[in-house]
């Protein structure tokens, strides 16, 4: 990779990144599936916040959208094909105005069913055009018209968000620029024009070389089958691509205590500790042994790229052939190992390795099975500390009223996990094919994902994670252990007395 420093370039126009030539290339066959049914949707972001106390100024609030907007030219970028370049180009528009892309209506905050009906239309909303560059809208939610200019306790904030532009790193680095802006933070405007901006890293990663990168991951596949199927235990008959629902679930305070001093005992991060729990979830429900479990890197793998807002995620695919003999501390060191490998890596596009994979007759969505994404969350905004303005996330993911069976979901079963450092709590949700598995089939995988959870970290568990093998982990669950006690005293031999 090198360690050179990448220079601010004076350009407009230039090829995409890598990510944004995937989302490009993938939005059209999309597509094809979301006008056979205007419900679904795909590609919109939606971060949903209700003040809690204090109240906003509309005016000012506005004001700051657009600063961010114009100190960040991903948000002014159009993305179109180039026959000159013979690939995806983005050209950069200069425009800091949101325009139609600025919203507020008045409506009864406590309505429910009114705020979820907004929600779902910005999900699916047609206001974005990657060839414009419109990827942006803000939509507030006002129940008073008494003062025009002000939301208050209770009033929502909608920011929708493309894809294109933006990933889950840069949605915080979003939210960092708008708290200072609205603070009236000064801003070091020598500096922010000797930053490097989106477009300039698209230049650097086009010129870097691949050749290692290709050889790691062909090495890592080498002996893999493409066309071999985890045995998932699906409820019907697989198709190319399926709507999508969420299911989520939740664990005890006590269980959540001790995954906590796991992960600092064993100085291990929290997605390959949930990805070691994850294989062996997996191996215990299928028997299988090789799994390919698609995950998602940051993929900013110089110090120059923290500060950037943009699409800098990439897709990886963990490939790892589980040994059930071993520990489970054992596979925590190989995982731990492995994901280095990997991370050092992890710049390879993915498109890429779905090309490599179609050289072998792989179908067309070969990693579409299972993935795991782990994200480190903040429920709570804090805008504006003096005026104390505080505004509490609605996580759309496990809200209850927000249910949502329409989302796209190319892949079958995904496990996401949300974790708050700062209250020490975790999240899971299973986001699922719907056309592929039952409800009630989420809710049994929910249970036994949470019983070797048990198995593995819970105080009262007798599981030896030094000496025991993974194959001795259990996934059965209660009422499974009565009717298995309840057979075994069925089958015992008459006794004779005499």
């Amino acid at each position: 990779m090198g360690d050179e420093e990448w220079k601010r370039l004076n350009i407009t126009k230039g090829r995409t990144s890598y990510s944004q030539e995937r989302i490009w290339l993938d939005e059209p066959i999309r597509s094809t599936y979301t006008a056979k049914d205007e419900n679904l949707y795909d590609y919109n972001y939606v971060k949903v916040y209700q003040i809690e106390d204090g109240f906003l100024s509309i005016n000012r609030f506005r004001q700051s959208i657009e600063n961010v907007i114009k100190r960040n030219e991903i948000f002014q970028t159009e993305l179109d094909y180039s026959l000159d370049e013979h690939g995806i180009e983005q050209i950069i528009k200069k425009s800091n105005k949101l325009n139609d892309s600025f919203e507020i209506t008045k409506v009864d905050v406590f309505d429910q069913d009114k705020i979820n009906e907004i929600i779902y239309s910005e999900q699916i909303t047609k206001h974005f055009d990657l060839n414009k560059g419109e990827i942006f809208r803000c939509h507030l939610l006002k129940q008073s018209n008494k003062d025009k200019n002000r939301l208050i306790k209770n009033d929502f904030i909608l920011l929708i968000f493309h894809h294109s532009a933006i990933d889950n790193y840069s949605r915080f680095l979003f939210l960092k620029q708008l708290t200072s802006e609205y603070q009236n933070e000064k801003i070091n405007l020598e500096e922010n024009e000797n930053q490097l901006r989106f477009i300039d890293y698209s230049y650097y990663e086009r010129q870097l070389d691949l050749t290692k990168c290709e050889e790691f991951w062909q090495e890592l596949f080498s002996d893999y089958s493409f066309k071999q199927r985890i045995n998932l235990p699906y409820d019907n008959k697989l198709i190319f691509i399926s709507s999508g629902s969420i299911y989520s679930f939740q664990i005890d305070k006590s269980l959540t205590r001790q995954i906590f001093r796991y992960k600092k005992k064993q100085n291990i991060n929290f997605f390959r500790l949930f990805l070691s729990t994850f294989y062996c979830y997996l191996f215990k429900i299928t028997q299988d042994t090789d799994f390919s479990v698609l995950g998602v890197t940051p993929n900013r793998y110089k110090s120059q790229l923290t500060n950037i807002i943009g699409p800098f995620e990439n897709f990886i695919v963990y490939r790892h052939n589980l040994d059930p003999h071993q520990s489970f501390n054992q596979f925590i060191q190989t995982i731990d190992e492995f994901c280095t490998n990997i991370k050092e890596n992890s710049f390879y596009p993915y498109q890429n390795l779905i090309a490599y994979a179609r050289k072998f007759g792989s179908n067309q969505t070969p990693f579409s099975q299972v993935s795991l994404r782990v994200d480190i969350i903040d429920d709570q905004w804090n805008l504006d500390p003096e005026n104390n303005l505080l505004l509490n996330e609605i996580n759309l993911t496990n809200h209850r009223e927000f249910k949502r069976e329409t989302k796209l979901c190319p892949v079958d079963l995904t496990l996401n996990v949300k974790i708050n450092l700062e209250k020490q709590t975790i999240q899971f949700y299973f986001e699922y094919a719907n056309k592929l598995f039952d409800e009630k089939t989420i809710d049994t995988f929910a249970d036994r994902f949470k019983k070797i959870l048990e198995h593995l970290f819970d105080i009262q568990s007798n599981f030896d994670l030094d000496e025991e093998p993974i194959y001795k982990l259990s996934i059965i669950l209660p009422y499974e252990e009565s009717l298995i006690n309840d057979l075994k005293v069925n089958d015992r031999p008459e006794l004779t007395y005499r």
